[in-house]
């Protein structure tokens, strides 16, 4: 539960807790001590404010402290500090004796909460500054220890905020200077044992520890640290309402908060005793509390409670308590209910665990007890349904690491009070209800729920379900299967998902052209979902697709497997020789734990196994890396003899840190080839190419701050837009790129003579690792298709503007309207596909989903002919720039990062580096790595790949050694550009960038 109500005062940076029995554990640590190395007087040597005790006793069990306090200059001005008085020890405090300009008072120990008393004086005018002291501060007390009462805790507080600033222990005032390898024993023995508590660590008052007069015990002498049943306080009976034979038994103390003088808020679990029958979506909620005291936190989902036992759950209520009175138990009271309760369980093929999970009703309003809610370790969730909430619900569960998509889903109706409904969240739930919006994207439920219409959801989803009917059926899924009810059990390296899961793994869903689409691993485009009308059914997938999901868990535990031993373990030797061209350094010999996991023959992209994964066996953070089961982006069939299907896997894990990574392998099947260290015909066996090279979708959010753009200075400055269109990555220094002069890819979106690309010019840029764009006519001749300025994407479609009718308008491509379609040759032009100029929609997008295959040539120097034809598959759809405002973007650089691009703020000058920062979206993909770029007068320097860690918000980008950062101008003759590349874990490419000029 939210610890925090409405008015709260922050908290000190250090809350206390449970530290009585931590003082009573110092004083008998020191007592052991002072009987072996005598007493340690006041007046260590480093700076610390020091108070000093007598005692007097008053005759009885009556005592008196007099104080004497002093600023040795830890802190500038002493305004206000506190000494504590032990709860089981000490009793009846009274004020004796205040100097004058200070306000002092006492709070009695209270066992109800339970907590010390003490003794608090602040300065009404001016405090004690460094090298003041001031006595006169006296209390009376009655000490039920034995012997003297000794050394006492104590902080100094902050009087605005009560931050504790520093911490100590009271010194006896009558007592010789001991030797000094004495106090440093004494010094060092104390911070070694308070090194597990903040507020203790002050060495000045470690050694002041050890002065209690003959160990009669000062106010901590008696007891070890307190357990959770000594935090623990019984209530009275029949205090509760609501629930026969339920009722709070105690109270547990979790954690304290000073507020003010006197007031503090406490956090408290609750044992609740059941004495009926067995329960389930239990609450209880405080509702009244005697003098002195505020409800600030109420509930406390307790769940589940057994029949005839007594459960403490983790949830925590808080109360706020003027100190100035006793806490009474007997005056708390209680209301009991029983509520609905949602459970479900967050799948995509695999388990989606620690996603955290938001569910509102159709105001908005947060329709559970329990925040936040992250799913489990199966994905599984639980929300118990606050009182009053009514259904339709809106789930939604997003993946804090990035890595997949938001999920929504929809509770159509509550389940009686007391009992649990399903309610599933996957990427079928999110397609379904992807199709009450009018964009097709479910996230705008959230925006908007009264777009939640029920009888229209009952609509769409008998209509999906009739396109499944072949895929259900193939899977074997239960009788009356419904995506968003039916119990999921997800897959896990260590447990196989039921056939509910199973119906996941087989789905793909895309977005082409604007419209969605339902697909298989082996048919990834699909059919256009249906929505209100019927559509298309879905073809089933193959047996061979089918049975892949034993393989996928045998390959997630190989992996876990091998991350699971340390460096030393996983590689055994390595060859640092080999140059880049050559692949690069290389793992020649691996560990028990990860051999039989790669073939033997394995190539990906030129790079053999111990290359391409070299990296990632010699890095520690990633020993102890958690694998999810791999995602099937891509399976086929081969029908011929050979049998040697294949399956592209995206293997997403988090490393030792937390951070969310992928690597995307291709395995095969070899048949006959399983042996008994790897019982499977399926290796990885990688995508069998020699070159470095990538083909994947493209899509930019463009944000431009010049004035006018298009017209004089900035006429070459673009609006604001969408760009969207295929990135060709082709390694022009990886494997086998000695003498690689060019390269020609055709395949659909591409104008079909091919583009090619070539080498960018060295003497302009000389730190871009790829081939650029030449010319789009598929010319390799090479008195032609010389050096390169131009980018590596293609681009094929731009929008008007962001927002509102411009983002859903398309902007014609450069040229457009005229024949001269070499002007710019990163841009596709009507005439480059036969179509008449003007045209705008001269490109097919319903052909460019995920699946399509690529074809590159590639030239080296001396021959006209291709060395090496390789085919490429792009995995993603591409997006049209006019449905690109659908998707998730971060949107906001902070403004001190916006005045780099601001020709009249100070950040304008030439500088050597850049400190960028941006607001994170929930919702989109984190930042990956960040990049630069300024020109002015025909000179270039960037930073262009600034790595952004996994989360941040924050990157530092630096110019070139000897260089600056262009200074940018308002004249038109200098440019300044930030970007941000998202983490994309699906093997698309998405950008958003903000420009001057």
């Amino acid at each position: 539960m939210g610890r925090f109500g409405a008015g709260h005062v922050k908290a000190p940076a250090a809350a206390r807790q449970f530290v009585g029995g931590w003082r009573r554990a110092l004083a008998a640590w020191v007592c052991a001590l002072g009987g072996v190395l005598g007493l340690l007087a006041a007046g260590p040597a480093l700076a610390a404010v020091v108070v000093q005790y007598e005692v007097t006793s008053l005759g009885g069990d009556d005592w008196r402290y007099d104080y004497v306090v002093k600023n040795d200059g830890s802190v500038s001005e002493l305004l206000e500090f506190t000494i504590h008085f032990d709860l089981a020890l000490t009793s009846n405090l009274a004020v004796a004796g205040s100097p004058a300009g200070w306000d002092s008072l006492v709070v009695q120990p209270d066992g109800g909460i339970p907590a010390d008393g003490f003794f608090d004086s602040l300065a009404l005018a001016g405090g004690l500054l460094a090298g003041d002291s001031l006595g006169g501060f006296s209390v009376s007390f009655t000490w039920a220890g034995a012997g003297t009462p000794g050394a006492q805790a104590f902080d100094i507080v902050d009087p605005v905020s009560f931050e504790v600033l520093e911490s100590g222990t009271t010194q006896f005032a009558a007592v010789p200077e001991p030797a000094t390898w004495l106090l440093m024993l004494a010094a060092g023995g104390v911070a070694l044992l308070l090194s597990r508590r903040r507020r203790w660590l002050a060495l000045a008052g470690a050694g002041a520890l050890l002065i209690t007069a003959g160990c009669g015990g000062g106010a901590g002498t008696s007891a070890a640290p307190q357990a959770e049943t000594a935090r623990m306080r019984a209530l009275a009976v029949g205090s509760g309402n609501g629930l026969a034979g339920v009722q709070v038994d105690a109270l547990v103390l979790k954690a304290e908060r000073r507020v003010t003088r006197t007031v503090y808020e406490y956090d408290y679990r609750l044992r609740i005793a059941n004495g009926g029958a067995a329960l389930a979506g239990v609450t209880v909620e405080l509702v009244g509390v005697g003098a002195g005291t505020q409800i600030v936190e109420p509930v406390v989902v307790a769940g589940v409670l057994p029949a005839g036992q007594k459960t403490t759950p983790a949830d925590t209520i808080t109360i706020r308590h003027d100190r100035s009175k006793p806490l009474s138990l007997a005056g708390m009271s209680w209301h009991f209910a029983v509520a609905p309760v949602v459970q479900g369980t967050a799948a995509v093929g695999a388990a989606l665990a620690n996603a955290k999970v938001t569910v509102i009703d159709t105001a908005k309003a947060n329709a559970c007890y329990e925040a936040p809610i992250y799913t489990s370790g199966v994905g599984q969730f639980t929300c118990t349904v606050r009182t009053g909430l009514v259904a339709p619900l809106l789930v939604v569960v997003g993946d804090p690491q990035g890595s997949y998509a938001p999920m929504v889903s929809i509770v159509e109706a509550l389940p009686p009070s007391g009992s649990a409904l399903v309610a599933n969240a996957t990427p079928l739930t999110n397609a379904i209800v992807s199709q009450l919006a009018p964009n097709g994207n479910a996230l705008a439920l959230l925006d908007n729920p009264s777009l939640i219409d029920l009888a229209k959801l009952a609509t769409i989803k008998a209509n999906v379900l009739a396109q499944l009917a072949g895929v259900l059926a193939a899977v074997g899924a239960p009788t009356g299967y419904d995506p968003f009810t039916t119990p999921i059990v997800a897959a896990t390296p260590s447990q196989p998902g039921n056939t509910a899961d199973h119906v996941i793994e087989m789905l793909k869903f895309s977005s082409v052209a604007g419209v969605n689409h339902i697909g298989t691993i082996d048919n990834p485009t699909g059919v256009p979902l249906a929505g209100l009308a019927p559509g298309a059914v879905l073809p089933p997938p193959s047996a061979g697709a089918l049975a892949l999901g034993s393989t996928m868990q045998m390959m997630a535990n190989a992996f876990r497997a091998c991350f699971a031993v340390p460096v030393n373990q996983r590689v055994l030797a390595t060859d640092t020789s080999i140059p880049a061209t050559s692949g690069g350094p290389e793992v020649t010999l691996l560990g028990a734990a990860c051999q039989n996991h790669w073939h033997a023959d394995y190539r990906n992209s030129g790079y053999r196994a111990g290359q391409r994964h070299y990296g990632l066996l010699r890095d520690s953070a990633m020993t102890g890396a958690t694998f999810s089961l791999p995602e099937i982006m891509l399976y086929r069939d081969d029908t011929s003899a050979a049998d040697n299907d294949i399956a592209v896997l995206n293997f997403r894990f988090l490393d030792a840190n937390g951070i969310a990574l992928n690597t995307v392998e291709v395995a095969r099947k070899l048949p006959g080839s399983a042996t008994a260290a790897h019982p499977s015909d399926w290796w990885l066996h990688g995508n069998r190419s020699v070159i470095d090279a990538v083909i994947r979708s493209f899509v930019r959010r463009g944000v431009q701050y010049a004035p006018n753009p298009g017209t004089p200075p900035f006429q070459l400055a673009g609006l604001s837009r969408f760009d969207t269109g295929i990135e060709i990555y082709i390694n022009k220094d990886g494997p086998n790129s000695i003498g690689l002069r060019a390269a020609r890819v055709t395949g659909p979106g591409l104008p079909p003579p091919g583009v090619v690309l070539t080498r960018p010019n060295p003497a302009f840029i000389t730190d871009q690792t790829w081939l650029g764009i030449k010319n789009k006519n598929g010319n390799t001749d090479p008195a032609v298709a010389t050096f390169t300025n131009d980018g590596n994407v293609f681009l094929l479609q731009r929008s008007l503007g962001l927002t509102g009718a411009a983002a859903t308008t398309v902007r014609p491509n450069p040229n457009n309207g005229n024949g001269n379609n070499t002007q710019f040759m990163t841009w596709a032009h009507p005439l480059d596909y036969g179509f008449p100029i003007g045209s705008t929609n001269f490109i097919d997008f319903t052909q460019l989903g995920a699946g399509n295959t690529y074809s590159v040539e590639y030239f080296y120097d001396g021959e006209i002919a291709p060395r090496y034809i390789d085919s490429k598959t792009m995995l993603t759809p591409i997006t049209q720039a006019i449905s690109a405002w659908t998707l998730q973007w971060i949107e906001n650089l902070t403004p001190a990062t916006l005045g780099y691009l601001d020709p009249f703020d100070p950040k304008a000058q030439a500088l050597t580096t850049m400190n960028l920062e941006w607001s994170a979206n929930p919702f989109s993909e984190t930042v990956s790595s960040a990049g630069v770029y300024t020109s002015a007068s025909g000179q270039v320097v960037n930073d262009s790949v600034v790595f952004v860690a996994r989360g941040a918000t924050t990157a530092q980008a630096i110019a070139p050694q000897g260089a600056s950062f262009k200074a940018l101008t308002a004249d038109g003759t200098s440019n300044r550009s930030i970007q941000l590349r998202y983490r994309m874990l699906d093997g698309s490419y998405k950008d958003s960038t903000w420009r001057y000029n």
